[in-house]
């Protein structure tokens, strides 16, 4: 018997080729981000499951009880009881300890990068599987490894090992090795570097310190060893730790063993548990994604009901003959379900492509229990057939035979055409609204990822210093014609540089200003606007000069009073060299748009000069550029490479980041497809409900212009309506997302308005030729039944 309803299901998705082809299109453009999310979660059950015994790995988190009674769940814990646990405890046969340090800065001269890091000792890569490419472990002092991906963006092809990068405050780290790639996505473990643990414990971070709940503890339990055992052996430690913390200690520990399969997904929100995503998170993300596949179930219902005027007499004759009610849910859910089916097919090639095409940062296609996944999205569409065939399964199912096959009945009798008016309203103010968001966005980013305003970026090309003899190599460099300026600096813009302090009198406490070693030259080449006072002096000398440059908001800082009445004036730098101010530059952005203004100095340093930066003219040919660059470099350095960044590339590369703008688009590409889907099913209901209304009109008169202006006038008011909503969200979500941003260009209401128009083009195109395709209708053919 079910085999019959497929047959009848199938039918009528060829009966009615138009609606089946628009359900069947608007489902597998919003399955693809569903299966995402569902190849997300699927991941978050796999994290650090790649790992030797992970059964017998534990982390243990802490419970801080706070004197007023507060219980704070920490997913971390001090740093010094991985080695009180392995002194005082049995059953333990390894410990490891890791810091995290989000917040890293490495550079190798040139190419400067914002890196997560890793403090630990040498047991952790004996506890977790993370095998090396080239070299060795870190374990002295100031040295590092560096995963995979990071070797490759500082140094290409080249051998990394013994090379050295610098920290902006910790000085410099020697790479001793180079890890395996592995899948970052599936592990809490995410990193650039490897730093050993004894860098991390100076004074500022004493090993002895058990107030910092800034470390994560991890053991390795011995074979036999259970939950119970280790549970005594906790409560014993903390009694004995607790001991330790001085009598005014604001609360008491508690430790509690967590195995490594049961850290993610969170079942309860810890604090410090970077890249663990908790159980009600990971279902509210995924709800969310679900939004665009609702706003298409909405549209199934809607086109299904819309043509419940011809299936009426299908379900009359079918009651008529014996047909249950039942029996006739039955058969408009096998329907729905089918058409659920064949746009996962369609929708899995989209995933397909996606998966091929954009490589998204935030998701790894990478699955261990793909049956299970398989499984789970054939089970996830069955539910989402059912979910969307269930309300017009009762509807239809609920005609009485006697009105159907009198003609009585009306598509009136199942909803109101508010309802519908109402659900074009909203997928259009949604559809607007998201899309109005990805402009925002990519208004921001471009501005980002291409201002020249903030600083000079075109035309600029940075070289690392050439040892000892960059100035010799310097003046081979002016002498190509395409080189006009040559500046030094420290560091490029872009990146966050090194801090210093500023103080007007050496008894004050300094303040925080991030400081640059540039020469005048440098200024001139990125084109720095100097409000007040006049640039560095120019100078060939080794020794550093007394005169500094200031941006308006170090004066602002040190109350120097205005920019004119600054300059002059004398400021304590790093609490010992006392300084003249002889100009004051406009504040600008020189490494983060996001972060607020901070204090700049600027001073000539030429003992910490790292870059070259040269203007040059608008060079064609960058390539041959280089290469006359490269053959003056090996005169001077054969055995040291050159690395030379074009500036603008650099910070487009840097800023733009390209797959995630690219699926961004695809969504709304997707989600206003759905809503123009949902415009032509409340477009054709309509139409086919006052098909006898456009034939009686064309007999008395009416001409084709004036039907069309008649029908689509009440779909222009509907679009209206969603336009006049979705602006002022739109400038609301605009201003909001521009309030993360200290830097930015305002509204995009040219953007704002270039979208608009698209939308509503195409939407009237829409509306314009269906109104067309009615009017052109027979109305001897329409009036027959009359």
């Amino acid at each position: 018997m079910l085999q019959n309803y497929f047959k009848i299901a199938w039918r009528n998705l060829l009966k009615y080729k138009l609606f089946s082809f628009i359900n069947i299109l608007g489902l597998s453009l919003a399955i693809p981000t569903a299966l995402m999310g569902l190849v997300q979660i699927v991941n978050y059950y796999e994290f650090d499951n790649f790992h030797e015994d992970e059964e017998r790995i534990v982390r243990l988190i802490t419970d801080e009880k706070r004197k007023d009674g507060d219980i704070i769940n920490w997913a971390s814990s001090p740093v010094p009881l991985a080695s009180y646990i392995r002194e005082h405890a049995v059953g333990i046969e390894k410990s490891a300890t890791i810091v995290r340090d989000l917040s890293w800065v490495l550079s190798n001269g040139i190419k400067t990068k914002n890196s997560n890091a890793i403090y630990t000792n040498e047991a952790f890569f004996q506890l977790f599987k993370f095998p090396l490419e080239k070299g060795t472990y870190p374990i002295d002092p100031n040295t590092m490894v560096l995963t995979h991906e990071t070797a490759r963006w500082f140094f290409g092809d080249t051998n990394p090992i013994g090379n050295i990068l610098e920290h902006p405050t910790l000085g410099s780290f020697k790479i001793v090795g180079v890890l395996k790639p592995f899948n970052s996505l599936r592990t809490q473990f995410r990193t650039d570097v490897f730093v050993p643990l004894t860098t991390y414990l100076t004074s500022k971070n004493p090993v002895n310190d058990w107030s910092a709940l800034n470390a994560h503890t991890f053991l390795k339990l011995a074979k036999g060893m259970t939950p119970a055992d280790l549970d005594r052996q906790l409560s014993i430690t903390d009694r004995e730790i607790n001991h330790l913390l001085t009598t005014t200690a604001p609360a008491t520990l508690h430790f509690k063993a967590q195995y490594l399969a049961d850290i993610s997904p969170a079942k309860a929100i810890l604090k410090n548990d970077p890249y663990i995503q908790d159980i009600r998170s990971m279902y509210v993300n995924f709800a969310f994604q679900l939004i665009i596949l609702v706003l298409a179930s909405l549209n199934y219902i809607n086109l299904t009901l819309a043509r419940s005027m011809n299936r009426s007499r299908e379900v009359g004759v079918r009651k008529v003959a014996g047909a249950t009610k039942s029996q006739l849910v039955l058969q408009f859910l096998v329907e729905s379900v089918l058409i659920s089916y064949i746009a996962l097919g369609v929708g899995l090639l989209l995933l397909g492509w996606i998966k091929n095409q954009i490589q998204l940062s935030w998701l790894t296609w990478d699955i261990d229990h793909l049956g299970y996944l398989i499984l789970l999205f054939f089970v996830f569409n069955l539910i989402l057939g059912l979910a969307a065939g269930a309300a017009p399964s009762f509807i239809l199912s609920a005609y009485q035979p006697v009105k159907v096959l009198k003609g009585t009945i009306a598509p009136t009798g199942f909803g109101k055409i508010g309802f519908r008016k109402s659900l074009i309203i909203v997928q259009f103010t949604i559809a607007l609204v998201y899309i109005f968001f990805i402009g925002h966005l990519y208004h921001q980013v471009d501005y980002m990822a291409t201002d020249n305003e903030n600083y000079h970026r075109k035309d600029i090309l940075n070289l690392n210093i050439a040892g000892n003899q960059y100035k010799t190599f310097a003046a081979d460099v002016r002498t190509i014609k395409e080189v006009e300026k040559i500046g030094y600096t420290s560091l490029m813009f872009g990146n966050k540089p090194t801090q210093a302090g500023i103080k007007k009198v050496k008894n004050e406490v300094s303040n925080p200003a991030f400081y640059y070693a540039v020469d005048h030259q440098f200024v001139e080449n990125m084109g720095l606007r100097i409000v007040a006072g006049k640039n560095l002096i120019p100078s060939n000398a080794d020794l550093p000069s007394p005169l500094i440059l200031v941006n308006q908001k170090a004066v602002e800082k040190l109350n120097l009073g205005s920019e004119q009445e600054a300059i002059g004036k004398l400021i304590v730098l790093n609490d010992t060299i006392s300084a003249t101010i002889i100009g004051v530059v406009a504040n600008f952005c020189h490494y983060d748009y996001e972060s607020k203004i901070e204090p700049v100095v600027f001073q000539y340093r030429p003992a910490l000069f790292k870059v070259m930066c040269l203007k040059t003219s608008p060079v064609r040919d960058r390539r041959g550029f280089e290469a006359t660059l490269r053959s003056q470099w090996m005169k001077y350095t054969p055995h040291q490479e050159m690395n030379a960044l074009w500036l603008d590339t650099d910070m487009y590369e840097r800023y733009y980041p390209y797959n995630e703008m690219q699926f961004m688009n695809i969504e709304g590409v997707a989600i206003f497809v759905i809503a123009i889907l949902g415009l032509i099913g409340i477009l054709t209901y309509s139409l086919e409900k006052r098909t006898k209304e456009i034939g009686i009109r064309k007999v008395i008169g009416a001409t084709t212009v004036e039907i069309i202006r008649m029908i689509s006038t009440e779909f222009i008011k509907l679009l209206a309506i969603a336009i006049t909503i979705a602006i002022p969200l739109g400038i609301i979500i605009g201003r909001y997302m521009n309030s993360f941003y200290v830097f930015n260009q305002g509204i995009g209401y040219l953007t704002m308005s270039g979208l608009v128009a698209v939308i509503l083009g195409i939407a009237l195109m829409a509306v314009g030729f269906f109104s067309w395709q009615a009017a052109q209708a027979n109305p001897a053919r329409t009036l027959k039944a009359e």
